[in-house]
């Protein structure tokens, strides 16, 4: 199973060929695509200053995506991660953060280009 960042979602609204065609890709397969509630709320919040079609295609695009909640267990996994690259000097933005935990929390790899996602112990970022 694989879980997207908002960059994949935002990629795929803006016509990138690497990002549609992992999407026709993945599609293909039937494999169901996720996505955290926080990388869902920042692609809103993006997509509401880029227009109003742009704004469309992401919320038709966001539909197609199973919503990832950020309940108990996904706040504490977040907690653990951001401890973890705490101690070996590193950060990570608060939505990759919520991005990686969810996927960690549901065994799932992360669809990003964004390598900071590499640094997390135990999640598998798959690129685009």
């Amino acid at each position: 199973m694989v879980s997207t960042d908002s960059r994949f979602v935002l990629d795929c609204v803006r016509g990138i060929p690497s990002a549609t065609h992992q999407l026709r890709c993945l599609r293909g397969a039937l494999e169901p695509l996720y996505i955290s509630v926080a990388a869902r709320a920042a692609v809103i919040a993006f997509a509401a200053g880029q227009g109003e079609k742009f704004r469309e295609r992401t919320e038709e695009l966001l539909r197609s995506f199973e919503c990832l909640e950020l309940d108990p267990e996904a706040v504490r996994c977040a907690s653990e991660i951001a401890s973890e690259l705490a101690c070996a000097g590193q950060e990570i933005d608060g939505v990759e953060l919520f991005v990686a935990a969810s996927a960690r929390q549901h065994r799932q790899s992360v669809l990003s280009r964004n390598p900071t996602f590499d640094r997390v112990r135990g999640l598998v970022r798959v690129s685009y």
